[in-house]
This record gives C-alpha cells, structure tokens and sequence, in this order.
C-alpha cells in the first residue's frame, strides 16, 4: 500500500476528529462540500470510464506496467512525472507568502532536476527536503472559493470545477507551458498509472458498495479534503497520534508475546 493511500485511510477513519478540529475554524464543511446538479450526465461518463476504460484499457495496461517494470524503475518514472510540478509548488506557495515551503520546491527541482538525474533520483529527498505538493485548487481553497459543482470527466475521472481551473492554472507554469500536447499527455499517463497502481486490488470496494457512483464520489470529496488538510497542524496532530498508537500496540503485543514463552 502506497504512502498517500495509506493516508488517506488514516484520514478517513478519524474524520470525526478532523471534522471537530476544523470545524473551530469553520471551514471543514465549506472544503468538503461539492454539489452534484448533472448526476444524470456524471452518471452516463462514470459508467464509460469504470465499465469501459478501466476494465479494458487502465486496469490491464497497469497491470502489464507492474508486470513487466520493476519497483525501482515505477519509481523513479513516478519521480520524474512528479518533479515537473515543483515549480508550480513553489509559485503556488508565493502567491500565499509561503517562502520556506517555496525554496523548498526551488531546491528540490534544481537537485533532482541536474543530480538526480531528470528527476529520475529524488536526491533531495534523501537529503531531508520531503516532497510538499501544492496546488492553485489549494490556493484557491484559502481563499475560500468553493469547489463548485462535482464533474466525472471523459478519461480523466472525478474532478471539482476548482480542481479543473486549478490544474489549468498549474499548466501554465514553467516547464509544463514549454511542453507539447503529446509530452503532456504522456506525462499525465504516466501519472495515471501511478494512481492506477495504488488502488490496483481495491476494486472490490466499488463492487460490494451499493451505488458505486455515490461511493467515488464520497471517496474523491473525501481524498480533496485530504490534500488540502494534510500539512495542516491537526492533520499532524492526528499522524502523531496514529503513530503512538501503533508503537503502544506493538508494545502490547510484544508483551503478551514474552508472557505466553515464560
């Protein structure tokens, strides 16, 4: 299980506790609320891409990738699709006045772009500067702009109209402007199947739900609210927190493990 699916369950099993943390400042409800007024048509685009595409194109091409490229090499291909969006992070977080996580997104591309390689090696990270993505969704969302209505885009998937101007937005910047429509598009495949992979096995979830639609569309709502939160100081609180609590239950079970040998 990848890091950020990891995360997200850890998130979505203590909404609760996000909810009431972020509800002092009254904003969670705002960044998690999407209305839905063209189900009729997001619901004929959804049944295209999960019937058709998905089980014919996305899932056996991933599965094919997985097969046939090794962990290191989905790797660093995924590192080299993420370092085109560091500069993007990096204007993104001076818009907000945000200069450290700035020159953090500065650093990590002139490192991983020259020493690591095209972004094939993310040396920075190794060297202590962890990746930090933001986005002008995000911005936008401090702002408070709402996400406005939810839309299942052909072959893209699940998108909040902010999401869809924010990602406009981010393709402006330098380096994704230089690029040609063909280069963009393998990029974002790239990226595809990436995500793709991360939820490869999961599909049982969509299978046994009731309305398969609602689901994604809870599970996308609820993955944005995510993104937004997940540098946010009870986002920490609440990985801290999880953390404790593994270490204490592998304690627990390290006790009774010596009880039961003596």
């Amino acid at each position: 299980m990848s890091k950020s699916i990891r995360l997200l369950l850890i998130c979505v099993l203590n909404l609760p506790i996000i909810a009431s943390a972020q509800t002092a400042n009254g904003d969670y409800e705002y960044q998690t609320h999407m209305s839905d007024p063209i189900e009729p048509i997001n619901r004929v685009i959804w049944d295209f891409n999960y019937l058709v595409l998905d089980t014919y194109i996305y899932k056996p091409v991933t599965e094919s990738y997985v097969d046939w490229v090794p962990d290191g090499g989905r790797k660093a291909i995924n590192n080299f699709v993420l370092n085109f969006e560091e500069p993007s992070t990096m204007v993104n977080n001076l818009i907000q006045l945000k200069f450290r996580p700035a020159l953090n997104a500065l650093v990590r591309f002139s490192i991983n772009s020259t020493f690591g390689v095209l972004g094939l090696f993310d040396l920075a990270e190794e060297g202590g500067i962890p990746r930090q993505r933001e986005t002008f969704s995000n911005v936008l969302g401090r702002w408070y702009v709402p996400h406005g209505p939810y839309l299942m885009v052909p072959v893209i998937g699940p998108r909040s109209t902010r999401k869809l101007i924010g990602g406009i937005v981010d393709g402006l910047y330098f380096p994704m402007s230089y690029l040609s429509f063909g280069e963009t598009a393998t990029l974002t495949g790239l990226d595809g199947l990436d995500k793709r992979e991360s939820v490869l096995g999961q599909e049982k979830l969509l299978e046994q739900a009731i309305d398969p639609y609602i689901f994604a569309k809870e599970a996308y709502i609820q993955y944005e609210a995510f993104k937004f939160y997940h540098d946010s100081d009870e986002m920490k609180a609440l990985l801290e927190e999880s953390n404790r609590q593994k270490s204490f239950e592998a304690e627990q079970n390290l006790d009774a493990f010596m009880d039961e040998i003596d």
